[in-house]
């Protein structure tokens, strides 16, 4: 599959509170040789011509490379504050979104979900094994700004879920197996740091 890169954003989420990791920052969590960030952006350079950071905390990004740095416009909403930064400010079709905790982000997974995004005529493509699915591993048009704005506005409840009501999504149904649930592996707790290393 070829990508037309002018078509999608990548935006990888930094904005949480990290309340179970003691506020500790977990894009620069590392793994491996690289931390969270480096590994993330090293992959979407390959699918990507704009790569938008969103953190509630730019200071703490001031020597990253050339990617843009956002906040949310609307605080106090949780993930959906930063998705609606993204869609807000990126320049292309559609955001994917990509978080700062998951160690194990795959190329081949982010190649086939634009994919299935390009071939379905959906608003939001929300990979899903099984019962479980991965709200913040996802592409989301940019044309729903306007409503995910009422949305936030209209409501207390801030779960993605519920604005998934007032979309059009499309669940991607992937093969329950040891290496795609790797993939989606994400860091809360310093046990899953351990287990992260382990894994590796």
């Amino acid at each position: 599959m070829t990508l037309d890169k002018t078509k999608i954003s990548c935006a990888i989420l930094a904005g949480g509170e990290a309340k179970r990791f003691n506020g500790e920052n977990k894009a620069l969590l590392q793994v491996g040789e690289k931390n969270n960030l480096e590994k993330i952006i090293h992959i979407a350079d390959s699918f990507f011509d704009e790569i938008l950071l969103i953190t509630n905390h730019p200071e703490r990004y001031s020597g990253v490379g050339n990617i843009k740095i956002y906040t949310d416009l609307i605080r106090g909403v949780g993930p959906l504050g930063g998705i609606h930064s993204a869609i807000t400010n990126a320049e292309n079709e559609a955001v994917f979104f990509l978080p700062c905790d998951m160690p194990f982000i795959s190329g081949e997974m982010i190649g086939k979900e634009i994919g299935e995004y390009l071939k379905n005529d959906c608003e939001i493509i929300i990979p899903r094994i099984g019962e479980l699915i991965e709200p913040l591993h996802s592409i989301f048009s940019t044309g729903l700004k306007s409503r995910l704005e009422e949305h936030i506005r209209s409501t207390d409840n801030y779960s993605i879920r519920k604005f998934f009501q007032r979309s059009e999504v499309y669940y991607w149904d992937i093969e329950d197996s040891p290496e795609n649930r790797k993939v989606f592996f994400n860091i809360n707790t310093h046990h899953d740091l351990d287990n992260a290393k382990k894994m590796l």
